[in-house]
């Protein structure tokens, strides 16, 4: 018999395929409209704390949830994101029987078997195991800076050369939220910012740090890059930019608001180099405005382009 954990006079399944299963629901349901927690309650026959405990969940596994003026959550679709590419929740209901059975006279399996070729919440998957991933990480590494030992990062993607590669780094500090790790890469002596979802696998080796005369624990910006002096950056972001922020650079995150005309981005830099190279990338789709410094800087890198060009 199936143990059930009792909540007021509701019941939740504690088998963990029915709580994959429930996830899955709930995301279609708040991809295709904005709901507030009572009536997701009542729509999946549960109490609003446990609603709530969902919404935790997406919440640490980056989804991009939101709330909008009359606190309904929703979570962003763009066009690259159909809400008509998503599961139905029926459809969802399905998965599993399609997969033991094939689901040969269903008249659902059609529009199901057209979606699993589109993206669909089953691409939500590997975000959910990747912070399981990344915990492991973050654990090798706080042990090797513990004994003060070299490690090779492998398969590192460096997005600046776009390039895939080993790196033998001696790691020194987390940056803000363990989002990566600060290290000095001993190829060229640099202390650098190395993003934890952007490694293959950490290798613990045994020899000890070489070059720690070299360290520097200089915290990194929101956008990788460390400097003398704090600036405040205003920026006016589009939809996409919005969305390219949160993804690229998620400790930007608090500096960010909601407003009527889109999102806005208030938040200290320590380098203008980092958020420039992001508004310069976007520069359809953000507005700058502040400080003059900041304008001064982008427009002298805009004039260098067209030099260039």
């Amino acid at each position: 018999m199936k143990k059930k954990r009792i909540i007021g006079k509701k019941t939740e399944s504690i088998i963990p395929q029915a709580k994959l299963l429930r996830l899955f629901q709930i995301i279609a349901v708040l991809k295709s409209g904005h709901w507030t927690i009572k009536q997701l309650a009542d729509r999946f026959d549960t109490s609003e704390r446990t609603i709530y405990r969902y919404i935790n969940l997406l919440e640490e596994v980056d989804f991009l949830l939101e709330k909008d003026f009359e606190n309904r959550f929703f979570i962003i679709t763009t066009d690259d994101d159909p809400t008509q590419a998503q599961f139905s929740i029926e459809e969802t209901k399905l998965i599993k029987k399609l997969i033991q059975s094939g689901a040969q006279d269903n008249p659902l399996k059609s529009s199901l078997l057209k979606k699993l070729s589109l993206n669909s919440e089953m691409d939500s998957m590997p975000r959910l195991f990747l912070k399981v991933r990344l915990g492991q990480f973050v654990d090798q590494l706080a042990e090797t800076i513990r004994k003060k030992n070299q490690v090779v990062l492998k398969n590192y993607h460096s997005a600046n050369s776009n390039e895939i590669r080993d790196r033998l780094v001696e790691p020194i500090h987390f940056g803000d939220n363990y989002q990566s790790v600060v290290a000095l890469d001993t190829q060229d002596k640099i202390c650098k910012q190395f993003k934890l979802d952007r490694i293959g696998e950490v290798i613990e080796l045994k020899t000890p740090y070489k070059f720690e005369d070299l360290h520097r624990k200089n915290q990194s910006d929101i956008f990788g890059f460390t400097g003398d002096s704090n600036t405040w950056i205003t920026l006016s972001l589009s939809l996409r930019a919005y969305l390219l922020l949160r993804e690229e650079y998620p400790l930007s995150i608090p500096y960010i608001e909601r407003t009527e005309d889109g999102y806005t981005f208030h938040g200290p830099v320590s380098n203008l180099d980092g958020i420039g190279r992001f508004v310069l990338g976007l520069m359809d789709e953000i507005q700058i405005k502040g400080p003059e410094v900041f304008k001064n800087f982008i427009s002298n890198k805009l004039q260098q382009q067209n030099l260039l060009g």
